[in-house]
């Protein structure tokens, strides 16, 4: 039944679509006629055809007879009649082309040469349409094919890293096939669940792009930190693209509707053009490994002191006695990683005709994780054609992917299934053992302490969970669209568009017989879990355009639909009744589990644009957008949201010369709307439990509410935009505000209410920022060019006032060691980092009134429990401890070009950040850091409380702790290897001392590149050949002294995300590699 609903309305969405074109199709042939030259009643028919520089048609070129607003449009052939008076000049213009004169005759050929400068300010904006830059009334920017390949990464989102200003990009681990997030001007809603990622538009079609865990914790026991995930963007083969624009305001990317309320990027991948067959192939060799890895200490063994100073070394734990000179130890860590190597290959073949055009491609990319039995292989086919028909062009889009990832638990095991994560385990391995040897001569597992531990007590070899389990995702994905465009006159024209996107991902999880996990499951545990992803889509859209004197204007009228359908199915089951069979037939029924969700979003949009422009001087642009949600509640589920922008390109009024050359200022407002989430108007029951002879029956802990209203935004933004010298030297400065109201919030509440979570409408988030670009050409010679683009941009957000009894909004999958990722209310920071710090000293105060309270002296000294005799920690373990948002962030890309060699050296930058490196803190409390080897003595200095904690009275305390001496504390003696052993468990509760302020400079690439083609010029089969030598990840100058700053432990998580932790994830690496490009 569903599956026929999806068919039903896929086609009525295109019987829709085809109806509209057919039947404005019929109006056009019926009606066609010149246009309008009535103003000439005598004179003569100029006729000609406008091509470009390759000879090929300018299709829509500006035909004018100088000194009248008589004029005309190109065809699809380029070709052109005007009716002129006798003797006319003809003035030829077209976007990103020279304008050219001719006298007006009959069969004329006017060949337009591009304009480098104008070229490079015509961008691809909402809805696919292109706009000339001066006219943008927002910050956008772009990426050409040819600056994303410099530093081509398999996932495309890193390849803007340092680019864009205002983007923020996270990579979240150095596995094979991990994502990466991105965020443009901060997020704008706080809650978990919530997507503050961008809006991803592939050739028209919206792309998902999410992180999907395709298990659960409750289920197979799945969540985002156990294992690496892949972002859906990876899909697309970057080899395909020919630009990436960002869209950043509100205005910029108000036609897409409530989807595009986190900012949209616009892929338009690469077509054939008129002209000879093209073959092009690109071939990739890279080498990879770890940037930076932990450091275990050697000086101290295995062991745990008792009270009394009694050493059992029976413990993973490396707390115990100096190790005695030549005792060997073990470089586990460095020993485990091995070099990664990717193989990746690109074919093309491109081509077209006055008739049409096609572009194919097929690829492959072979990714050798730097963990061994891990890895990621994609192919991807891609085909991209279009037919002229006179007036009428008809496309088609088609890709298909099929990638495969086979990767290993990270840093913890299968919730509530106890076990290890593999890089949990090995930075806590000790140095003392040889952690290669997990496996007896007789094949049978080796444990360092069997016979003493419980097997689901023990801590897992990495080596065993490698090389026994297996865990792996397969992605089958399927991404097309068939659009259609009628000029019915010079002034009309339609389009219609229908996309489909579909994609399978199928997850395989197997955990070995023999695991340390828990009892149930230590006899095996297999999972599949499947994760089916369809979207449907419709758009149509007229256009009007026409010039009235020094006046142009615009209206562009559509709609569009959508249909979005996503199911879930996961099949678990553990404890294999025959040894070898990995199989659900080998394992009982009743210890098999089946659990299937089905989710539903439907989407109805209305939108519209005005533009207008004075004289290429002055230029004003007004859309609307009206939708209705499935999401919403009936009554809510309509909503408008207007933008309004505008520019000035005050040059136009001065006269032209070569020190000032180009001066814009421009402004917009917009307001964006955003639903709900799918069924968040619903409350569903629970399943039922039984308790003797009593059945339980309630609801869900996820509390749903029937009266929701959209979030709202609203954003405004100013900016300019100069260049000076020719062009050779610019400026782009803006600044924005936000403000997203009615977030649909899901507090974490009192249970009394019925349950955990309630999705309401409450509170703000509030961005504000500047984002600066300097473009500058210093040189410029025959033989050597320096190009150079520095950016930066820096953004602050807050949340507005929430309910009262609401501390903080945090992802589930975003707390680890002693830290959350959360968003705090009332004033707090959007990207926060909330945990656990020792108290300070108190003090009475004594308000206007006479009111005393007692407040703690922040920043004064801690206070330190007598009972312990170390510091004593505060009760709240919610306080912020940190604001992970960067003061800075920025990029300064060069590109040096001598003769046949290009250099091009990518920098980025970043000032500020709270980075916790929770890989420390496991390391701290297991006594393997460094940072522990203070074992002689330590010093516990601070303030203890004589007095009461409403009347407190401060005394000095000052105690050092020696590993050869006894102390007597609260009537207990405790020996001095004891305390110090304590010491740094207390250490662990001030969740500062893991935290840094993070400062970075990276070299995010370097690359050498020589172009042999000139050397080519006697022979014809060889067109372009070059080769390239690419360095990423080189180094990177921090204050940071975990593995890298740049890291989130938790792709995909909502809300405030898991950006900025660090917890036992797998390295970051930095590669090399060597590419070739042969063009036939």
């Amino acid at each position: 039944m569903k599956q026929r609903n999806a068919k039903s309305f896929f086609k009525a969405s295109l019987f829709v679509s085809a109806t509209i074109v057919a039947l404005t199709l019929g109006s056009g042939i019926a009606t066609a006629a010149p246009a309008d030259n009535t103003t000439q009643t005598q004179g003569v028919k100029a006729t000609g055809i406008v091509r470009d520089a390759n000879g090929e048609p300018v299709i829509g070129a500006n035909v004018l007879e100088k000194g009248t607003s008589n004029g005309t449009i190109t065809d699809f052939e380029g070709k052109f009649e005007l009716l002129t008076a006798k003797g006319a000049t003809l003035v030829v213009s077209y976007v990103g082309y020279e304008t050219k004169e001719v006298k007006a005759a009959t069969n004329v050929v006017i060949a337009l040469s591009e304009d480098s400068e104008v070229l490079e300010d015509v961008v691809i904006t909402a809805l696919g349409i292109k706009k000339d830059r001066k006219a943008l009334g927002y910050s956008m920017s772009d990426v050409n094919s040819e600056e994303l390949m410099k530093n081509k990464n398999v996932n495309v989102i890193n390849s803007l890293a340092g680019k864009v200003p205002g983007v923020n990009i996270t990579q979240s681990s150095g596995a094979a096939g991990a994502g990466a997030a991105i965020v443009i001007r901060g997020g704008n809603s706080a809650s978990e669940g919530r997507d503050n990622q961008p809006l991803i538009v592939v050739d028209g079609i919206i792309y998902d792009n999410s992180t999907s865990v395709i298990g659960n914790s409750g289920t197979d026991g799945s969540t985002r930190s156990s294992t690496t995930y892949s972002n859906r963007l990876m899909d697309i083969n970057p080899e395909d693209i020919e630009t990436m624009s960002v869209l950043k305001g509100a205005a910029a990317a108000a036609l897409y509707g409530s989807r595009a309320a986190d900012g949209a990027i616009v892929i338009t991948t690469k077509r054939g053009k008129e002209g000879s067959v093209k073959v092009d192939y690109n071939g990739r060799v890279s080498t990879s490994w770890a940037l930076k890895l932990p450091t275990a200490q050697t000086t101290y063994g295995r062991g745990y002191y008792s009270i009394d100073g009694t050493l059992d070394e029976n413990t993973y734990q490396m707390w115990g006695s100096k190790l005695a000179a030549g005792t060997e130890t073990y470089n586990n860590i460095d020993e485990f990683f091995r070099n990664g190597v990717i193989a990746d290959n690109n074919l093309s073949v491109s081509g077209g005709s006055k008739l049409g055009s096609y572009y194919l491609s097929i690829s492959n990319f072979d990714q050798k994780g730097i963990i061994r039995e891990t890895g990621y292989d994609k192919t991807t086919v891609r085909f991209n054609g279009d037919i002229h028909y006179g007036r009428l062009t008809v496309g088609a889009n088609v890709s298909y992917t099929i990638a495969q990832t086979d990767k290993t638990l990270t840093s913890g095991g299968l919730y509530g299934g106890g076990g290890s994560g593999t890089m949990s385990s090995l930075y806590t391995w000790p140095t003392t053992e040889n952690m290669s040897h997990y496996l007896n001569e007789d094949g049978s597992k080796y444990r360092l302490f069997d016979g003493i531990w419980e097997l689901g007590d023990d801590k897992e070899n990495p080596y065993w969970i490698i090389n026994k389990n297996k865990l792996q995702d397969k992605m089958h994905r399927f991404t097309g669209a068939i659009n259609a465009n009628i000029n019915i006159f010079d002034w009309w024209d339609v389009s219609a568009r229908v996309g489909y996107d579909n994609y399978t991902n199928d997850a395989y999880t197997y955990i070995a017989p023999g695991g340390c996990v828990g009892v149930k499951y230590q006899n095996g545990r297999l999972n599949k879990s499947d994760y089916r992803y369809q979207y449907i889509s419709t758009n149509v859209m007229t256009n009007f355009h026409k010039t009235f004197g020094d006046f142009d204007l615009g209206l562009m009228i559509g709609t569009t639909a959508e249909s979005t359908t996503r199911n879930n199915q996961t099949h678990w089951g553990y404890n294999f009744i025959t040894e070898g069979t990995i199989s659900f037939n080998n394992i009982a029924t009743e210890n098999q589990f089946f659990k299937d969700s089905n989710i539903k979003k439907r989407l109805v949009g209305v939108y519209g644009e005005f533009r207008a422009s004075w004289k290429n001087q002055l230029y004003l642009t007004v859309t609307g957008r009206n939708d209705w949600s499935s999401t919403l509640p009936k009554e809510n589920r309509s909503y408008f949201y207007p933008s309004v922008s505008g520019s000035w390109v005050f040059s136009e009024l001065i006269q032209k010369n070569t020190a000032f050359s180009y001066g814009k200022i421009r402004a917009s407002w917009a307001r964006v709307g955003k639903d709900a989430n799918p069924y968040a108007t619903l409350t569903y029951l629970a399943p039922n439990y039984t308790y003797g002879d009593f059945i339980t029956v309630g609801n869900n802990y996820t509390l749903g509410n029937a009266h929701l209203l959209p979030e709202m935004q609203d954003g405004w933004e100013v900016g300019a935009e100069l260049k000076f010298l020719n062009g050779r030297l610019g400026l782009d400065a803006t600044y924005y505000q936000s403000k997203t109201n009615n977030q649909i919030a899901q507090p974490r509440l009192s249970n009394a209410g019925g349950g955990i979570l309630v999705s309401i409408n409450s509170g703000s988030v509030k961005n504000a920022g500047v984002e600066i670009a300097l473009t500058a050409q210093p040189v410029k010679t025959k033989n050597f060019t320096w190009d150079m683009m520095l950016n930066f941009s820096h953004n602050r957000g807050t949340l507005g006032e929430f309910i009262e009894g609401v501390q903080m909004f945090y992802a589930t999958d975003a707390q680890f060691g002693t830290v959350k990722g959360a968003s705090v209310p009332n004033g707090g920071d959007f990207l926060a980092l909330v945990g656990t710090r020792f108290a300070y000293e108190t003090q009475v105060v004594t308000d206007a009134e006479g009111n005393t309270t007692v407040e703690e002296i922040e920043g004064g000294a801690f206070e330190v429990d007598p009972k312990t005799g170390l510091y004593k920690v505060n009760t709240n373990t919610n306080l912020q401890v940190g604001n992970r948002e960067p003061k800075l962030i920025g990029g300064f890309n060069n590109t040096f070009s001598f003769y046949n060699f290009t250099i091009n050296l990518l920098l980025d930058f970043r000032f500020g950040g709270a980075v916790y490196n929770g890989t420390e803190y496991v390391m701290q409390s297991n006594g393997i850091s460094n940072a522990t080897l203070a074992r002689d003595e330590v010093t516990v200095t601070g303030k203890v409380n004589t007095g009461t904690a409403d009347a407190p009275v401060w005394e000095d305390f000052n105690q050092t702790y020696k590993a050869n001496e006894s102390y007597e504390i609260n009537g207990q003696t405790y020996d001095g290897k004891y305390m110090i052993q304590q010491y740094y468990g207390n250490q662990l509760s001030h969740s500062p001392n893991y935290i840094t302020d993070v400062n970075w400079l990276k070299i995010r690439n370097l690359s050498l590149s020589y172009d042999f083609t000139p050397l080519l010029k006697k022979q014809k089969v060889i067109k372009h050949l070059s080769v390239s030598f690419t360095g990423n990840n080189l180094a990177t100058w921090t204050n940071y002294k975990g593995m890298d700053p740049e890291v989130s432990v938790a792709g995909g998580a909502g809300g405030a995300g898991a950006t900025g932790i660090d917890y036992c994830s797998v390295p970051t690496t930095s590669s090399f590699t060597f590419g070739l490009n042969i063009t036939f």
